[in-house]
C-alpha cells in the first residue's frame, strides 16, 4: 500500500506548491502531513499484522509438525500393537490346531492301546499251552509207574482210582497183615 499512496501525496504537495496560495498551501500541506501521519500508522500496523500473521504461521507450522510427529508415533504404535495381535492369534492359532491333532489323535491312540491290550490277553493262554507242550517231559518207567499204583491201591484214600469195592463188608487190601518187608517188591525181582 505503500507505494500507490506515495505518488499520490507527492502529486498533491507538488499541486499545491504550484497553484495554490499560502493559506490553501499551508491548509494541503497540513493535509498532506496528516494523509503521511495515517500512512505511517497504517504501515506500522501493517507490519504488526504481518509479524503476528509470520508468528502465528510460525506457530501453526510449529503445531502442524507436533502434530504430525504424534500422528506419526501413533501410527508406530499402532503397527507395534498390529503386529503383537498377528503374532498373538498365530498363537492361538497354532495352540488350537494342536487341540484338534490331540483331540483327533488321542481316541486313535486309546483304540490301538485297547486292541494291542486285547491281542495280548487273547495270546496268553495260547502262549502258556505252548509253552506247556513245548516243554520235554520224560515219560515215567514202569517201575516208578508200578510203585505209584501199588501206594494208590494200598492207602486208604485212593487219589487215581476210585475204590473198587464200596461194600463196607468186603475187605480192603489194607485191611490184610503185610509182612514187614524192607525190601521192595520190584527188587526181589532182580
Amino acid at each position: 500500500m505503500e507505494k500507490p499512496t506515495l505518488p499520490i501525496i507527492l502529486t498533491l504537495i507538488l499541486l499545491t506548491a504550484a497553484g495554490c496560495s499560502s493559506d490553501e498551501n499551508s491548509r494541503v500541506a497540513e493535509l498532506a502531513t496528516q494523509q503521511l501521519e495515517r500512512q505511517a500508522e497504517q504501515n506500522q500496523r501493517m507490519a504488526e499484522l504481518q509479524q503476528e500473521v509470520a508468528s502465528g504461521s510460525r506457530e501453526l507450522v510449529e503445531a502442524d509438525a507436533r502434530s504430525r510427529q504424534e500422528m506419526v508415533t501413533l501410527q508406530h504404535e499402532m503397527q507395534t500393537e498390529r503386529n503383537e495381535i498377528g503374532h498373538q492369534r498365530d498363537q492361538l492359532e497354532a495352540e488350537r490346531r494342536e487341540i484338534a491333532d490331540t483331540r483327533n489323535r488321542d481316541p486313535i491312540i486309546a483304540a490301538a492301546i485297547t486292541r494291542v491290550a486285547m491281542v495280548v490277553v487273547s495270546l496268553l493262554p495260547l502262549l502258556i499251552c505252548w509253552l506247556l507242550l513245548s516243554q520235554k517231559i520224560e515219560p515215567a518207567d514202569d517201575q516208578q509207574m508200578t510203585e505209584l499204583l501199588l501206594e494208590d491201591l494200598i492207602s486208604s484214600e485212593p487219589r487215581l482210582m476210585p475204590p473198587a469195592n464200596t461194600d463196607p463188608d468186603q475187605p480192603r487190601l489194607t485191611d490184610f497183615p503185610q509182612k514187614p518187608d524192607s525190601t521192595h517188591p520190584t527188587e526181589r525181582n532182580t
